[in-house]
């Protein structure tokens, strides 16, 4: 089988796969914990920046859960996602929003249409990482803001995470990897600066924002989501690169040479 056919064929599998679960994916992943969870990492991300009018793509949108941030905060928000089921939930968030069903490594957008592209699922763009990559630059105005949100390679979690993901079949692998943030600043070096990076990922992560993976229903969620949040940030103050489960990354694109 051709690599290309291998990657149809992977892409179908993942559409499937996020078609299933995007019910459960959303109760989970935009619960108003796991909301308040990410808006507490992206206030202080963009701290100081305006985002008023700003348009943003959320690349691997699911049902929007990135996107209320935004939209929050006066922004024009648009989606991509592979799924079909997610993108109809994102429609259902944001009425009048436009959302795009597609791959994010052939992003359907012209060159520079965007102030700010956002994902959280460049992990689930192996193995094509660097066309991912050449993607959301092209979409990137000059002086625009990328940031991603990922799980850390050379995190000591990492393997506990692919133990996981292996043990249990009802996740989809094929085209998953944790991203080497080292080797994503070398790949942008040329058009991008890096502005802003932080490390983190705990207590709060594992239970609030991820309690699907432990099965745990929404409703009871809430009943430790503040403690854990409290006792995550705190802990966060020791992060390093080897310590955290995830790897936050604010970049800016630079301005077109005169």
């Amino acid at each position: 089988m051709d690599p290309a056919t291998n990657d149809r064929a992977a892409e179908q599998e993942q559409r499937s796969y996020y078609n299933a679960i995007a019910d459960t994916y959303d109760s989970h992943f935009a619960s108003p914990q796991a909301l308040a969870y990410r808006n507490r990492l992206y206030s202080r991300i963009f701290a100081g920046i305006d985002l008023s009018g700003a348009r943003v793509l959320d690349v691997a949108c699911g049902g929007g859960e990135n996107s209320v941030f935004f939209r929050e905060r006066g922004c024009d928000v648009v989606g991509v996602d592979i799924s079909d089921a997610q993108c109809r939930i994102f429609r259902r968030r944001f009425p009048g929003s436009l959302v795009v069903t597609g791959s994010m490594a052939e992003l359907a957008f012209a060159e520079e249409t965007f102030d700010v592209v956002v994902t959280e699922s460049l992990h689930h763009s192996h193995p094509h990482l660097e066309r991912t990559l050449a993607e959301i630059s092209r979409v990137l105005r000059p002086g625009g803001h990328f940031l991603l949100w990922e799980p850390e390679v050379g995190s000591i979690f990492d393997r506990a995470r692919k133990l996981w993901y292996r043990l249990d079949p009802s996740y989809f692998q094929d085209n998953e990897q944790s991203i080497d943030i080292e080797q994503v600043v070398s790949t942008l070096q040329d058009r991008f600066t890096v502005e802003r990076t932080e490390y983190g990922g705990n207590v709060a992560h594992l239970f609030v924002l991820n309690s699907m993976h432990f099965r745990i229903p929404p409703r009871l969620v809430g009943l430790y989501a503040r403690g854990a949040m409290a006792l995550e940030f705190l802990l966060n103050r020791l992060a390093t690169r080897l310590l955290s489960m995830w790897v936050l990354c604010l970049l800016r694109k630079k301005d077109a040479a005169r």
